[in-house]
């Protein structure tokens, strides 16, 4: 919510209870819209709180079921490409998913030892049955003495949230503009929020 979204809504209270006062035979003073200011920056403290840190509070669950994905998991990565010289395909790669996570905003970034992904959007979503999926498109960059053997591409990534009180496991399909797809499992997670493919492995 922007500052002007803050005043705006409670303006809006500010103005709604006057109207009800007025009503009620009880027309208020100079004095009832001099905390306005006050409320307007109580209120967008209170709002940044929660976006930044509160909602992730065990104890304050019930205002809002957002699953926390915020830190760096680690899983493997299986791709159905071929290698052209050898017709076979790669074995499992070990791969690190970064999510940097507020109650609005998803930024992920996938990264292996050759390459990394950076979300171009991201979205979780969930069914009928209160089920959670991490939606993402992305960017993968291939590392600079990799890029004739892999150009840079685009894809999408669809993944399963696994867990009941928390996600204990994301797992999923992935594909590529490249006309390459495949299976992407994660299991383990800590909090730390890693820059590379380095210190995610360092982290583990």
């Amino acid at each position: 919510m922007t500052g002007t979204q803050v005043k705006a809504f409670v303006g809006l209270i500010f103005l709604a209870t006057a109207v009800v006062l007025v009503v009620q035979g009880h027309p208020p003073s100079k004095d009832y819209w001099r905390p306005f200011s006050t409320v307007v920056t109580i209120v967008a403290f209170a709002l940044l709180l929660w976006e930044r840190y509160l909602w992730r509070w065990p104890i304050l669950r019930l205002l809002g079921k957002r699953p926390n994905l915020r830190g760096t998991w680690k899983g493997i990565l299986q791709s159905d490409f071929e290698d052209p010289e050898t017709k076979k395909r790669h074995k499992p790669v070990e791969v690190y998913l970064v999510v940097r996570q507020t109650y609005s905003t998803l930024d992920v970034r996938l990264f292996s030892k050759e390459s990394s992904s950076v979300s171009l959007s991201a979205n979780l979503s969930a069914d009928s049955a209160g089920i959670y999926t991490l939606a993402v498109t992305y960017l993968n960059t291939p590392n600079a003495l990799k890029l004739e053997r892999s150009p840079i591409s685009h894809g999408g990534m669809l993944l399963n949230l696994r867990g009941d009180s928390s996600v204990q496991q994301l797992d999923g399909k992935y594909w590529t503009d490249r006309k390459t797809l495949g299976e992407v499992t994660l299991t383990l997670r800590v909090k730390r929020i890693c820059h590379h493919f380095a210190g995610a492995s360092q982290a583990f």
